[in-house]
């Protein structure tokens, strides 16, 4: 007998790891830019996947429409660890709602702006949107690592996967397996 997986199971896991770990640190690591290249901080890369999320659940309840680019951009998420990290269990929440028979919905999809002589909107389906979703949590993850290490900030050792896609785990657990 196989357990059936959520497709948002992923995702959910990110969102709400993200959560803990905004609990854990102080507002000031919260809010602190880490200079360089890096224009905001931590909070800024959290507010970014929140906005993508609410997106997505957004176009859910709007005619299957899901535009990347009418991001909400909510300054407070990204200077308020406490609404952060509500905002990240509510979506959380919100996607493990989302009924799994309806992963082949069609959704019309809108990422930035649009480039000359190429359609706005393309057709995609909720099941690739919570495959794209879940990448992009994991890539500005890592990007959040990258930015507590600037800051002089290390992860507990419970935290050691933050920032790293599961099939990468799943390999290197596999290679430590084979290797012990």
């Amino acid at each position: 007998m196989s357990l059936k997986r959520h497709p948002a199971d992923d995702s959910i896991g990110y969102l709400r790891q993200g959560a803990e770990l905004v609990r854990k640190m102080d507002d000031g690591l919260f809010t602190r830019s880490a200079g360089g290249t890096f224009r905001g901080g931590v909070g800024s890369q959290f507010r970014h996947c929140i906005d993508f999320y609410e997106c997505l659940l957004h176009g859910l309840e709007n005619d299957d429409a899901v535009d990347y680019a009418a991001r909400s951009r909510d300054k407070r998420l990204e200077t308020e660890r406490a609404a952060a990290a509500d905002r990240l269990e509510q979506i959380a929440d919100r996607l493990a709602a989302i009924d799994v028979s309806a992963l082949d919905r069609p959704l019309k999809v809108r990422s930035e702006k649009p480039v000359e002589g190429v359609p706005e909107w393309c057709g995609s389906t909720l099941h690739r949107e919570l495959q794209f979703l879940m990448s992009h949590t994991v890539h500005h993850y890592a990007l959040i690592v990258s930015l507590l290490e600037r800051l002089g900030y290390e992860l507990e050792p419970e935290q050691a996967g933050f920032g790293i896609a599961p099939s990468t785990l799943a390999h290197w657990n596999e290679a430590d397996q084979l290797a012990g």
